[in-house]
């Protein structure tokens, strides 16, 4: 019987996502990003990836499933093994491109040494957004039109890989999320808000890019989403809908609640 082996990056994810699965897997942990509340069961390092394929192997594992923040590596050429240095030549340009397609370079090198890669939305799908309005703070008319225009921005820059975030007030984008994340975007805001109208108000849009892989770096918020979005006096936060992780969902909406921001979910 064949076995699925986490590939574990830093933060809650990977704990929170062992907890909804029917079996524990094997937690792979890449080297200087320890899950939080997870004990690992081997660490690797990105230089020994086929040793890596080998041990999944014989430990009888076929599929694997990536959880957790991992950042853009820099590569010790002393650690290489020669079968793994051969890879380079798949994943260098790859490095130079967005996260969508050095996320892709990934997979393929995994699936090309017969481990297929599993997405969230197959293991744990109550781990994502459900349509709806999540907390008790409904959205009005003017949050709906800010996260339509938010939509629309992200699907405009989609072809350019960038972020999965936005932040649209009255109709005015604010910010769009880049290769340092949510909560640098969200600071930005908050800390430009008094420069010029509107000072408040508005909706943070997370969304998968279109087209992008949906079985590894799907778009999350957690708790500490909610506290920045309130930092930058935010009134809102649409969520795609099946394709948001959200952790500690019930602290999330809680928040939500707590600062007055609707927390809703659409296509």
């Amino acid at each position: 019987m064949s076995r699925l082996a986490l590939i574990a990056g830093a933060g809650d994810l990977p704990a929170e996502l062992v907890a909804h699965l029917p079996e524990p897997p094997l937690v792979c942990a890449v080297e200087g990003y320890p899950p939080a509340g997870l004990q690992p069961d081997l660490a690797f390092r990105i230089e020994r990836l086929v040793p890596l394929f080998r041990e999944l192997t014989a430990a009888g594992v076929r599929e694997v499933l990536f959880a957790g923040a991992v950042h853009r590596p820099k590569f010790d050429p002393a650690l290489f093994d020669p079968d793994t240095a051969a890879l380079l030549p798949h994943l260098l340009p790859a490095l130079q491109q967005g996260d969508d397609a050095l996320l892709r370079a990934v997979i393929a090198v995994f699936e090309d040494h017969g481990l297929a890669v599993r997405g969230l939305a197959d293991c744990a799908p109550g781990l994502l957004a459900a349509p709806g309005v999540l907390g008790t703070t409904a959205p009005d008319p003017a949050h709906e039109a800010d996260a339509a225009r938010g939509v629309e921005i992200l699907r405009t820059i989609a072809p350019l890989d960038l972020g999965q975030g936005c932040v649209v007030a009255k109709g005015l984008c604010l910010s769009v999320e880049s290769l340092f994340g949510t909560d640098a975007m969200l600071s930005h805001v908050a800390a430009c808000r008094d420069l010029r109208e509107p000072r408040r108000g508005g909706v943070l849009v997370k969304r998968a890019k279109p087209g992008q892989e949906l079985r590894i770096d799907l778009p999350t918020i957690g708790p500490d989403t909610i506290e920045a979005a309130q930092a930058a006096r935010l009134s809102g936060i649409c969520l795609q809908a099946g394709h948001v992780v959200i952790l500690h969902r019930d602290k999330v909406c809680a928040a939500a609640d707590a600062a007055g921001i609707a927390l809703w979910a659409g296509a």
